[in-house]
């Protein structure tokens, strides 16, 4: 069965998956918001970054959020749009739990935010000038033109602040920041901070136990949230408590934390960061170990882009804290791929030949990988394969390079900006569809239609994918796809 969700969207998959098993038990068997089957569909869990507020957008996928209880900490705060409205914000890594109908409508049951850390900031650093590294209760904190920010910004943040802070951890054990707000101008006497983090070098007769350097003595903390009673090393614990040092905490309460809850559901969704690779057809994210077969769909990258570092989001079955992916897709849309053309380190930025019109900037999270390690050992002629996405201001940022030896193959994947036939304009660049075959434009159903079908329906706004091969200066297009 899974080799029909190959090569389709996020939520066709699933409007597919839903209409195959319509009828069978679709969990707790409420009424479907929107949806208007009851006790049907198709139970989901997502975990991921909140794109969109009103219902609630998670890795692409609205859910209707009318009948939704809403988490917080693991407070109930309310039911319905305003409780998401009121508790939740864009940027806000959070879990969804709900059910996809057979006419591919969303509804949540419940959705859960639990913040990353809540502390003082106890240094700041900018690492260059559109990213800033923050230290917060012991754990580093990288924040960009991604994060999300509520009661201030970037540039307000300042030491002895106290910020809550949402996000993704990477492969270093550093903290990508989606989301921040900020609490208070100050820590007060005696007030609490928050930290959510694996149990390492537990010492029971001392009743201690590190998260990321930071220690945290229990000895005196409510253990009632935790199996047993107490701490074991490895869990995903929420720890509250009062400073009694930069590094060291004093906890009132102890929680356990778990990405998917301890439900079983039909598909999963775990956005985030690729921690580490290992044996071939695997890779893990955080704590779950992800595993491809011939059947895994790659929506909008290839195989080797699943790298260290590299932000993905990935839909499948999970059992224990294995994922067996039906499909994975990168969160950033924008992809470009050619020899490059020139580097300016000054400018810290690039361009690829074939794609001039469009320069593309590095900053200090950008992963570069493959057969050089950095913008100043790359060299012009060599291959590089981007995924990044646009700032507001319309800049190209690069969060991953992978280099590779010269060779003629080009992509262009992003956001569409005019059409006129046979031109469209991607990110700037003006594209003559004119080279591209018949057979070579494919519409959004993922079929082949004719270039008048394709220029008829393609809006700006759209999202296209272009591949082509370099000749000389110019490129040869050869296919695109909405």
């Amino acid at each position: 069965m899974r080799s029909l969700f190959q090569h389709v969207s996020p939520l066709v998959f699933l409007c597919l998956l839903t209409t195959l098993q319509a009828g069978c038990s679709g969990g707790s068997g409420d009424t479907l918001a929107g949806g208007g089957i009851g006790g049907t569909g198709v139970t989901v869990a997502s975990v991921g970054e909140v794109n969109g507020i009103g219902s609630v957008i998670v890795n692409g996928v609205t859910y209707d959020t009318r009948d939704a209880r809403v988490f917080v900490e693991n407070t109930l705060r309310g039911s319905g749009d305003l409780a998401v409205i009121h508790n939740l914000s864009v940027g806000m890594v959070v879990r969804v739990e709900g059910k996809l109908a057979d006419d591919g409508s969303a509804s949540a049951d419940r959705v859960f935010f639990s913040n990353n850390l809540k502390g003082p900031v106890e240094s700041i650093s900018d690492l260059d000038s559109r990213t800033k590294q923050v230290v917060i209760l012991g754990q580093t904190v990288l924040m960009d033109d991604r994060t999300s920010f509520r009661n201030g910004d970037m540039s307000s943040i300042a030491v002895g602040m106290v910020l809550e802070v949402s996000g993704y951890d990477d492969d270093t054990g550093r903290t990508l920041a989606t989301y921040v707000n900020k609490v208070a101008d100050s820590l007060p006497p005696g007030g609490l901070v928050e930290i959510k983090g694996l149990i390492q070098k537990l010492v029971r007769p001392l009743s201690t136990f590190e998260i990321g350097g930071l220690t945290v003595d229990y000895s005196t903390a409510d253990l009632s949230g935790l199996p047993g009673n107490a701490p074991e090393a490895g869990q995903l614990v929420k720890v509250r408590g009062r400073l009694e040092a930069a590094d060291r905490v004093a906890a009132e309460r102890l929680d356990l934390e778990e990405e998917f809850g301890s439900k079983v559901f039909d598909v999963v969704e775990l956005g985030g960061i690729i921690t580490q690779t290992g044996a071939p057809g695997q890779f893990s994210m955080g704590r779950y170990t992800v595993k491809v077969d011939q059947e895994t769909s790659y929506n909008n990258l290839t195989p080797q882009d699943l790298i260290r570092g590299a932000q993905v989001i990935v839909q499948g079955t999970l059992t224990g804290r294995d994922i067996l992916a039906d499909e994975i897709f990168l969160s950033e849309k924008i992809r470009m791929e050619s020899n490059i053309n020139s580097i300016d380190l000054a400018g810290n930025s690039l361009v690829l030949s074939g794609l001039e019109s469009a320069t593309i900037f590095t900053t200090a999270t950008t992963r570069i990988v493959g057969i050089r390690q950095g913008l100043d050992s790359i060299t012009p002629g060599d291959h590089a394969r981007v995924s990044g996405r646009r700032t507001a201001g319309g800049d190209i940022l690069a969060s991953m390079i992978l280099v590779t030896p010269s060779n003629d193959s080009v992509e262009l994947a992003g956001e569409v900006e005019s059409v006129s036939e046979p031109f469209i304009v991607v990110l700037g660049i003006e594209v003559n569809t004119s080279s591209i075959p018949s057979d070579g434009f494919i519409g959004a159903a993922g079929k082949p239609v004719s270039p008048a079908e394709f220029f008829g329906s393609v809006r700006a706004g759209d999202s296209v994918a272009l591949e082509g091969t370099l000749q000389g200066v110019s490129v040869n297009w050869t296919k695109i796809r909405l």
